[in-house]
């Protein structure tokens, strides 16, 4: 485990003769994410040869299970999984902060929180009410990886309905 931004590396040994070659790979397929000191770019490869992967200013797109594959012609290759977990502060993205709508329909609000460790994400009404999922309030999160997308329908949008609507995120304990 990391913080994002500080410096990683993933190391793995293996023995053998003839002595293996050892492949990076993450599990998930897709490409790994290099960056050299001092840029901001990433480099993006399928694979990384050597026993040592480095990480420089680890970002969260970085988190996941890798691959170390050891190999040498002779069968069979043997791989280990090794996770990189990097802890950041929440972010939160409202792609609509203000909306209008019909009385009498039903709204929908989103949020999209990225996080990790994860958070304990939920909707307050007028910076008061907390709203639970039921006949009025329809609740619905997607977790994928660090990333949440949160959405609140209002049912039947009424005069009493208008107001602020905040999407709120907290550390789990």
């Amino acid at each position: 485990m990391t913080t994002e931004l500080e410096n990683a590396t993933l190391t793995c040994k293996a023995t053998g003769h003839p002595p293996p070659k050892i492949t990076w790979r993450r599990e998930d397929h897709e490409p790994i994410l290099l960056k050299k000191p001092l840029s901001r770019e990433f480099e993006k490869v399928e694979s990384y040869v050597g026993s040592s992967l480095p990480l420089w200013r680890v970002d969260r797109r970085q988190m996941g299970a890798f691959l170390c594959i050891a190999s040498n012609d002779v069968p069979p290759a043997v791989s280990k999984r090794i996770i990189l977990l990097v802890n950041f502060a929440p972010t939160v993205k409202v792609p609509n902060q203000l909306l209008g709508a019909p009385l009498g329909t039903d709204v929908k609000l989103k949020c999209y929180v990225e996080a990790y460790p994860n958070t304990i994400n939920y909707w307050i009404k007028n910076r008061g009410e907390m709203l639970l999922d039921g006949p009025k309030y329809t609740i619905r999160e997607e977790k994928t990886s660090y990333k949440v997308s949160m959405w609140l329908t209002i049912r039947q949008f009424s005069k009493t309905d208008i107001g602020t609507y905040n999407c709120y995120t907290n550390f789990e304990k």
